[in-house]
């Protein structure tokens, strides 16, 4: 029998599951209080709003400009597309090797990194894309 957790922080309130894969059971799912959702989520957002802020710290300390994400150019995206991803795939790779999570069975994991898919492509895109809205809506003024 494997117990594994969902990707939540152990402090805040994983659900488990039980099982073996196939017949693997979640245990509490479903009764979890909005209230609690709403802390867990609020939690990962400040832990990502900080990762995007490290990402344009690193890239405007590299290009020697405070205003480098504000560019516009391919090569600032893609940059804050490979830091975002980078910074996510270590960050997944900590909380596993420490077990501040694991993953179900249904969670996509990146064969070489042995991270989930879906934590990494989130701040690969997400990354460059607050980049791209706030240099829109600084446009728009």
């Amino acid at each position: 029998m494997v117990v594994l957790r969902r990707t939540v922080p152990r402090l805040i309130r994983p659900e488990l599951v039980v099982g073996d894969g196939a017949d693997a059971r979640v245990r509490g799912a479903g009764r979890q209080l909005w209230q609690e959702s709403v802390l867990t989520c609020a939690v990962a957002t400040v832990g990502d709003v900080g990762i995007t802020l490290a990402v344009y710290g690193i890239g405007a300390l590299a290009a020697g400009q405070l205003g480098w994400g504000m560019t516009g150019k391919w090569n600032v995206y893609a940059t804050a597309a490979v830091l975002g991803g980078v910074s996510a795939a270590a960050f997944e790779w900590f909380s596993l090797a420490t077990g501040r999570w694991s993953y179900t069975h249904r969670m996509p994991v990146v064969p070489v990194l042995g991270v989930g898919l879906w934590p990494v492509l989130q701040l690969t895109l997400l990354v460059p894309a607050a980049l791209w809205i706030a240099r829109w809506f600084t446009k728009q003024r």
